[in-house]
């Protein structure tokens, strides 16, 4: 047997508020949204940490914590900072950066007398200090600035 449909349930439909109105209003065009300046700094953080991490790794992806020797898969470790993300003028700078195990990193939080006695030795220590005068800048994040960086990692990262 069919079943007919109410008249309450077609008058429901069609007394909604807008209902009607809703139909005959135009697609508005949206406006393409711009990335939030959160958003690109996470994204530049992102490139910018797979590029230190996979910089010191050898064929296989193996590579060796900076500051304990602990050697792992590169997905598996971070990228540890000498000065800390919180000064954004070395916060993507390569000299400030080098691959960490999640014990140095987080838990000895970032373990920096042993990370700066070994980047002396590697950089040498004009470069070492070079990386803490920019703990004294201003620096102020912009969004070409990011949106610039973002591609310059992106191609670093394809070479």
């Amino acid at each position: 047997m069919l079943r007919k449909k109410t008249l309450k349930h077609t008058v429901r439909r069609i007394s909604r508020k807008g209902y009607l109105k809703r139909q005959k209003t135009k697609k508005r065009v949206s406006k393409k949204k711009q990335v939030s300046i959160s958003k690109l700094i996470k994204e530049a953080d992102r490139l910018f940490s797979l590029i230190v991490r996979q910089n010191f790794a050898n064929d296989d992806g193996i590579q060796t914590c900076y500051t304990c020797g602990f050697k792992n898969h590169f997905k598996k470790l971070h990228c540890g900072h000498y000065l800390s993300r919180y000064y954004k003028a070395a916060r993507w700078d390569f000299d400030n950066c080098r691959p960490q195990c999640v014990m140095c990193n987080l838990w000895k939080k970032g373990d920096i007398v042993t990370f700066r006695q070994n980047l002396v030795k590697e950089i040498g220590l004009e470069r070492v200090e070079m990386v803490e005068k920019k703990r004294d800048q201003l620096f102020k994040l912009s969004r070409e600035y990011l949106e610039n960086l973002i591609k310059e990692l992106q191609m670093y990262g394809k070479t």
